[in-house]
């Protein structure tokens, strides 16, 4: 809805003889090499199955996809993988870099008073803006269990936490909460929440939150479309835009 307003706006701001060719001339959408839709689909599948089949199944559907598109097809979508060696050399460096500085976080979160669902919430946004939010959310949820004196590796451990036990169970958790350690309650699940939910969203807020905005980037000024910088994009879209829909889920649901 957001995005419809500001394409509507800048819309109407193109001059009346544009905005007139535009409109006479219709939109004509064609769509060719409808078999990725297969490849797409094992991609998706793959995902729940076990490593190392999981990536082997993945890239062999990339691949295949690959060669068994039409070359006009690439030719017409100016098709190259310059975006995606971009997007891997930076996740590269992302991922070498952040390792340890998200493993001290995992052991001193309860150090820094990050002790509530609503500072997980902020903590994990800031973080997967930055870096990439798969090993964000796995510590900044291991660090909330570790607050609890739990295993994120424990099965019923991880019930507990979603709130799937009966209280007789949860009672039997008790003998894990020493002086210092935050009791699993009916309503531990919304640390969960609050990191499922911030890792997902905040990915938006900068170019290389997610590895596909970066490459969108790249693809957008390789057709010669002028792209805002990276913090540009923060200061003009994402911040005014982004950061009070954020603040008001926070407000809603983990303050």
């Amino acid at each position: 809805f957001v995005f419809y307003l500001i394409d509507r706006y800048n819309y109407k701001k193109l001059p009346d003889v544009m905005e007139r060719e535009i409109e006479a001339k219709g939109e004509e959408a064609v769509v060719e090499g409808l078999h990725n839709v297969i490849f797409l689909a094992i991609i998706l599948g793959a995902v729940f199955l076990e490593e190392p089949i999981r990536e082997i199944i993945m890239i062999g559907s990339a691949v295949a996809s690959y060669l068994t598109t039409k070359r006009e097809i690439h030719e017409r979508n100016d098709f190259n993988f310059i975006p995606i060696k971009e997007v891997a050399i930076l996740f590269a460096g992302i991922f070498a870099t952040m390792v340890p500085a998200l493993d001290w976080l995992e052991l001193n979160a309860e150090k820094l008073g990050i002790t509530h669902p609503g500072q997980f919430f902020w903590g994990t946004g800031v973080l997967s803006s930055f870096l990439d939010n798969a090993p964000t959310y796995l510590n900044f949820l291991s660090a909330a269990f570790g607050l609890h004196g739990l295993s994120v590796d424990n099965p019923i451990h991880m019930k507990a936490m979603l709130g799937m036990l009966s209280p007789n169970d949860l009672s039997h958790l008790q003998i894990l909460h020493n002086s210092g350690v935050f009791p699993v309650t009916n309503d531990s699940w919304k640390y969960v929440q609050a990191i499922s939910v911030s890792a997902v969203i905040f990915g938006a807020m900068t170019y290389i939150g997610n590895g596909p905005n970066f490459m969108v980037k790249s693809i957008a000024e390789q057709a010669h479309i002028k792209m805002p910088s990276f913090f540009g994009y923060m200061i003009k879209y994402s911040m005014p835009i982004l950061l009070p829909i954020f603040t008001f889920i926070w407000f809603i649901f983990f303050r």
